[in-house]
């Protein structure tokens, strides 16, 4: 398998980006598998992640999903729309219970008016997202699916690994069919190629959760 730069990730703004605005907003409880925002409209707030997961993705007239990236705690959605002003082009959907904090644009903008290390933050997160969508064109145009599956589970170990005896465990719940609609596959085709990589020794399956084993 061909391989580039190792991918590699700085989440530090995360926790500044959580005290920056731990007094501005308002407090929102999702349930999980369920949308928060339904994508195609004018937006005049972000929310950040207090706890919890969303997707974000596209999807098509037939109803076919690609999911382009999965935020944790710390993590803002919603920014681009508000710094465009334009319309949202993602869904936005919990993985899990979810917590955020909807803050206004005013304030948004107050906030990093005051404080000009928060907008170094939020910078930094773009260009994080950014960083991610790079490394998925790289391997949509370059790889086998089979590769694109192998480095997105490399990516996931980096972004929500914890770290076990036998190695990464990526903290996911992930159904077969949201892994098919981040790599452009199949549900089928996904399943079928964990099988192969679990024989290989590059993963383990543990329940719903995946492993990459330290040998791997």
């Amino acid at each position: 398998m061909n391989d580039y730069r190792p991918y590699c990730i700085n989440y530090q703004y995360r926790e500044k980006l959580l005290k920056a605005f731990s007094l501005s907003g308002t407090r929102l409880s999702f349930s999980a598998r369920v949308l928060v925002e339904s994508g195609y409209r004018k937006l005049n707030y972000v929310c950040i992640i207090l706890s919890g997961r969303v997707k974000q993705y596209f999807i098509d007239p037939e109803g076919a999903k690609r999911t382009i990236l999965i935020l944790s705690r710390g993590d803002i959605f919603g920014e681009i729309t508000l710094l465009q002003d334009d319309f949202d082009w993602v869904l936005t959907e919990t993985l899990e219970s979810t917590e955020v904090l909807r803050i206004d644009g005013e304030t948004f903008f107050t906030v990093l008016k005051t404080d000009p290390d928060v907008g170094k933050e939020l910078l930094r997160m773009v260009s994080t997202k950014f960083r991610i969508l790079m490394a998925e064109i790289h391997d949509m145009t370059f790889y086998s699916t089979r590769e694109r599956l192998a480095e997105l589970l490399k990516r996931l170990s980096k972004q929500h690994g914890i770290r076990t005896e036998q190695g990464v465990e990526i903290n996911l719940k992930l159904t077969h069919e949201e892994i098919a609609a981040m790599i452009g596959s199949s549900r089928a085709t996904v399943t079928r190629m964990l099988e192969d990589l679990e024989q290989e020794g590059f993963i383990k399956r543990r329940g719903k959760h995946l492993i990459l084993l330290t040998s791997s």
